[in-house]
């Protein structure tokens, strides 16, 4: 009785005037503003029967109701709904055929709704219902199948649901399902299968999917052939399915690269009798997989040393599209848009670029036009690299070298050379090292380059600091302090400092602080000493610049005092003797009173009195090129002859009285003729005179031989 009720209720919700009828009557004890809750509550009751075909009559009598809006509105309003989708979710894989088709029909006109899939995707079984749909779809049975394929195309439109579809596991499974039904001679199948791979490559995941796929090229192919299939809704939903994979660049490609789609959607547009539907969706596929042409190489003109003006022509597409252009720049896409020029900016100089252009329409992407080159103009270099000194720094040079700069940005003519911010040099472009001179010694600086192309000068690389030698780093070795016969007077000498530190102007020689010789001699005689007392002797060296550096000290104490005794005869030393008469200065001059300088005489007693000068403790601080010995001493000439006599060595006393008379560069010397000869011969005539001096490493040197008179040495 049930199934036959059921069956004969099915048949009656199949016309659409009975179906609202049914769904309008309403029940004795129904609650105001609800219709025939129990009707539904029955049906999903009967679902759970053990007889199948009461389970088939009831699955349809639902499939019936909600072939309408109204049915299925009716349908998701119901309280038993929710209970009712995982028990259809469980009969689309039923092994009874019927039942299973019909559960599968239910599911699928249900998806119609947006309502439906959103209460299918929220319900707490959902994984559950989507996973025994692609089970039924997989299955063996027709009607199910075809059925099941229907609800999944519906569910992959939306995103939600087709996330969820994608993520499971066994949805490679659903994609060779729905690639065999494509096969399928029946027409229901291939449709429903043409209209799930249109859905699911509508999205540019199941794009992807789709492309990926194992079966991809059957796939293709099978559309490509079903474009002229008998049932206009297959060939239709293969031509929306090619139009679009034409969304994506790979689907273009793929379709482009493919050897029957392009033939097969010529062949369709030359069909007779060709629906308007179909005939939109190929001209759409076909305008898209044909190339865009090939545009001319671009015109270029360098605006200066970073810029270029780009221009090239202007193409219509055939499908009336509006057209894009892309420069590329190498590589890189620099511009796009529906201008047919453009600046380009922010380039190197001196530089050489290729350019290209292509069009775009829409997905489609046209070939790239040849090649167009250009070189920017010079500009200003970039700084050179890896500035460093070469070599020891000198005590007023310095030699650098450097490297190219990386980015010469043109042709280098030259360097240029800058010293603390000032330009002290220039050298041509293929000298890469400068000598430094005329620096300050001791002194640090700091030192810069440039490099110069026609543009002119470039950027100054990073300040190194260079630094002159410190002269006070090679001062002059001690000086050398000597005494000669116990006399109180030291001979001092000096050599040149160990590093050649410049031009030596002149020497200065310092005793105790105070300067008593400045020249250009390195020898000198101290006298005029306190005897036994120790004094600190110190050279410095002037160069011609006006520095001074100055030798470490050197102590030495003065010999005893050398008294004369007598006159005219050779003294001996008394250190105990303090008397000053009669006795010699340590110059070996008549000692002066402290008033007025004195010069006795021998010869008459004659008292000669110069005025004082004031002078230091120690002789005057110029002095005489050569050094002079003014220790009182016997000096004897060699032989001479006059007329038949010849003196004998050591005949002729000791002159008289010497004078001196001492400038920056010469000593007058007056002496006078000894009183007597020997006793043996006759008064001489004297003829000359020798003078002879101590040398500043010891030993005597004859000056000059001269007539009676003055010598000057």
């Amino acid at each position: 009785l049930t199934q036959s009720v059921v069956h004969i209720l099915g048949t009656i919700v199949e016309h659409p005037s009975c179906r609202q009828y049914v769904l309008e009557v309403p029940r004795n004890t129904a609650t105001h503003g609800q219709n025939n809750p129990t009707l539904f509550t029955a049906l999903v009751n009967m679902l759970t029967s053990d007889d199948k075909n009461v389970v088939m009559n009831a699955a349809g009598t639902i499939g019936n109701i909600a072939d309408s809006e109204e049915g299925r509105l009716w349908i998701l309003q119901q309280t038993a709904f929710n209970e009712a989708l995982p028990i259809l979710g469980v009969l689309a894989v039923d092994t009874h055929q019927w039942a299973a088709s019909n559960a599968a029909l239910v599911l699928a006109r249900l998806t119609l709704s947006a309502e439906g899939v959103i209460k299918i995707l929220s319900h707490e079984r959902s994984n559950y219902i989507l996973a025994n749909l692609c089970i039924s779809l997989c299955g063996h049975n027709p009607g199910s199948s075809m059925n099941a394929a229907f609800a999944i195309g519906r569910l992959l439109e939306r995103e939600d649901a087709r996330t969820k579809l994608l993520s499971m596991k066994n949805f490679t499974n659903t994609m060779t399902a729905l690639t065999k039904m494509l096969y399928n001679k029946e027409t229901g199948p291939r449709k429903n299968a043409c209209f799930a791979f249109s859905c699911l490559a509508s999205s540019k995941e199941g794009h992807t999917r789709l492309l990926g796929n194992i079966n991809s090229e059957m796939i293709l192919g099978q559309m490509v052939r079903l474009l002229t299939d008998e049932d206009e809704e297959v060939a239709w939903f293969a031509a929306v399915t090619l139009r679009c994979l034409c969304n994506e660049k790979d689907g273009i490609f793929r379709l482009r690269d493919h050897q029957e789609v392009h033939a097969s959607l010529r062949k369709v547009t030359k069909g007779k009798k060709l629906k308007q539907d179909l005939l939109t969706e190929v001209n759409i596929a076909l305008s898209v997989i044909s190339r865009l042409p090939k545009l001319p190489a671009p015109v270029l003109t360098s605006l200066g040393d970073s810029s270029v003006s780009v221009r090239w022509e202007s193409i219509i597409a055939t499908t009336g599209t509006k057209v894009l252009y892309q420069l590329y720049q190498g590589t890189t896409c620099v511009y796009e848009g529906r201008s047919t020029s453009t600046e380009v900016r922010n380039l190197r100089p001196f530089t050489t670029y290729v350019f290209r252009v292509r069009a775009i329409s829409g997905s489609d992407e046209g070939p790239y036009s040849g090649a167009a080159l250009v070189t920017t103009n010079q500009g200003r270099p970039g700084p050179p690299n890896e500035v460093t000194s070469e070599g020891k720094p000198q005590h007023n040079s310095i030699r650098i070298s450097w490297n190219p700069p990386p980015n010469p940005n043109g042709i280098i003519t030259a360097y240029h050379i800058y010293v603390n911010g000032n330009r002290v040099g220039v050298t041509e472009a293929d000298k890469c090292n400068f000598h430094v001179k005329d620096l300050p010694h001791s002194t640090s600086v700091k030192i810069q380059v440039a490099g110069v192309t026609k543009a002119g000068e470039g950027e100054l690389t990073p300040a190194i600091t260079c630094s002159t030698l410190n002269l006070s780093d090679f001062p002059p070795k001690r000086p050398i302090l000597s005494t000669s016969g116990g006399a109180n007077e030291i001979n001092v000498s000096w050599i040149d400092p160990p590093k050649q530190l410049g031009v030596i102007d002149h020497y200065e020689l310092v005793i105790d602080g105070e300067v008593i010789y400045s020249g250009k001699e390195q020898s000198y005689r101290v006298s005029n000493l306190e005897p036994l007392q120790e004094y600190t002797f110190n050279i410095r060296v002037v160069t011609s610049d006006g520095y001074i550096v100055e030798s470490e000290p050197a102590k030495k104490k003065a010999g005893s005092k050398v008294v004369q005794k007598g006159k005219g005869n050779p003294g001996s030393s008394d250190d105990d003797n303090d008397s000053d008469e009669g006795a010699k200065d340590r110059a070996g001059r008549p000692k002066t009173n402290p008033d007025q300088s004195k010069i006795f005489s021998e010869a008459d007693g004659r008292e000669i009195i110069r005025p004082k000068k004031k002078a230091s403790r120690f002789a005057p601080n110029t002095r005489p090129r050569d050094p002079v010995t003014t220790t009182s001493r016997n000096v004897h000439p060699p032989l001479h002859h006059h007329g038949d006599d010849v003196l004998p060595k050591g005949s002729l006393e000791q002159p008289h009285a010497v004078t001196m008379e001492t400038s920056t560069t010469s000593i007058a010397i007056t002496v006078s003729p000894p009183s007597t000869a020997a006793a043996s011969i006759r008064p001489p005539v004297i003829s000359d005179i020798t003078v002879r001096r101590e040398k500043g490493g010891g030993g005597e040197e004859e000056v000059s031989g001269t007539t009676m008179g003055t010598v000057t040495c």
